[in-house]
């Protein structure tokens, strides 16, 4: 049998196990719509604002912008409705969605405390047993589910891989990166597993989580490994100072901020202004057991922190986050791209303001590489065009469709995601 201590350090990390995150982008979808889509009266966002009032999708790719819709298209009119590129989540622990927000203080000064409160409770604590009683594949599931339903396509999984994570998953998880859990984990192994990571990979390691002086230390400790390098992505960085910031950015490594997890632990966040002026951050969810419901809730949160506009937000969920987590496919709508989209209901008249207001509710169609995964009921004539079968679902109070394989597997789960009734056929 596990100690509790043995036990907390596999609940949290499996330290220098390869990542190997699943970004293949037609094999892991049915074969790409064959007959080409034209979305027509749309907003379509990129990082600069508005770029054109149509897209045209063929074969699973971005085709044209405002261009007229060909012979034989499938018109979808959005009536002024946002298109965007698909979201990035740059990072959370799928399998831990089905815990709710735990702690037992009211606020920690380093994330070791935190998880040291884990360790007397894993036997006793129904808090933990329940979820921990769930297969680890239907918990991956909501995981992916909690993305999805978010507008998310991509998320970045920051524990080992797992089978269910492969072909028909909900979203696409990054499959080429390596990890660290931290420093407090993993000690002066993460050298070795820095040393193991190809220089166009990204490595990730939660680094600073925390508020007091050992959170501060850490990134003198990790730079004197040999781990801060250009491909050096660090988590939290809640304990930085000016000149950590400073010794990041020289190094051409990045931020994954995630304000939610941390205000909920610590009652503050980190610092993250001059990584977004060099365009140097992404953001995170973390999972449900310190951060907030989903990646919409996540934004919000972050704007609320008043440190960067809906515009610089918006970047951090696309093209800063892609080119952070080195993916070259992802983050922007351009010509001969995977057409991984999400389209917001339009209730605002700036585009990012309305992404940041979002719900769940407001999402109209959440594509991948040309397949639709969930949308509104009028986008049934989408799903049959892309031969992709149909439940009935409602999220949050509103009926919308899904595509029928993601259905039927969360039916088979011994886990719900709250907010969603799936009706039976």
């Amino acid at each position: 049998m596990q100690s509790n201590k043995e036990h907390a350090t596999s609940f949290f990390a499996d330290s220098l196990r390869l990542c190997t995150f699943a970004y293949a982008f037609v094999f892991r979808m049915a074969l790409p719509l064959k007959r080409a889509t034209s979305f027509i009266n749309a907003r379509v966002l990129n990082e600069d604002g508005i770029i054109a009032a149509s897209l045209r999708l063929k074969r699973g790719r971005f085709d044209e912008t405002d261009a007229q819709p060909h012979n034989g298209d499938l018109i979808v009119d959005l009536n002024g409705d946002l298109i965007a590129p698909g979201l990035i989540n740059a990072h959370d622990h799928l399998e831990f969605n089905c815990f709710k927000r735990l702690k037992w203080r009211e606020k920690y000064r380093n994330a070791a405390e935190w998880i040291a409160d884990f360790q007397p409770r894993f036997e006793t604590d129904p808090d933990l047993l329940g979820p921990l009683a769930i297969p680890l594949a239907d918990r991956l599931w909501i995981g992916g589910l909690k993305n999805l339903l978010s507008g998310v396509t991509t998320v970045c999984h920051h524990n080992p891989w797992h089978r269910a994570l492969d072909n028909g998953f909900p979203v696409r998880v990054v499959k080429n990166f390596r990890y660290s859990h931290s420093l407090l984990i993993d000690g002066d192994k993460v050298a070795n597993s820095y040393r193991r990571t190809p220089h166009d990979w990204p490595w990730i390691i939660h680094l600073a989580e925390g508020i007091d002086d050992a959170a501060a230390a850490e990134l003198t400790r990790l730079q004197a490994l040999q781990c801060l390098h250009a491909n050096t992505v660090l988590v939290h960085g809640v304990g930085f100072t000016t000149a950590d910031h400073a010794r990041v950015i020289d190094s051409g490594g990045a931020l994954i901020w995630c304000p939610s997890s941390n205000q909920f632990l610590f009652g503050e966040t980190a610092n993250i202004a001059a990584f977004t002026a060099a365009h140097r951050v992404a953001l995170g969810s973390d999972s449900r057991l310190s951060g907030e419901r989903d990646f919409l809730a996540e934004l919000k949160i972050a704007h609320a922190a008043n440190q960067v506009d809906a515009k610089t937000l918006f970047r951090m969920i696309t093209c800063d986050a892609a080119k952070i987590l080195r993916l070259p496919y992802a983050g922007r709508i351009a010509a001969n791209l995977p057409a991984d989209l999400t389209v917001f209901r339009s209730t605002k008249a700036d585009p990012f303001a309305c992404i940041i207001s979002a719900q769940r509710a407001d999402i109209r169609l959440v594509m991948i590489a040309g397949q639709p995964q969930i949308g509104d009921l009028d986008m049934a004539p989408f799903f049959a065009a892309a031969k992709v079968a149909t439940a009935r679902i409602r999220i949050d109070g509103v009926d919308k469709l899904m595509a029928a394989g993601i259905a039927h597997r969360l039916q088979r789960a011994a886990v719900s995601e709250p907010g969603l009734d799936i009706f039976r056929a």
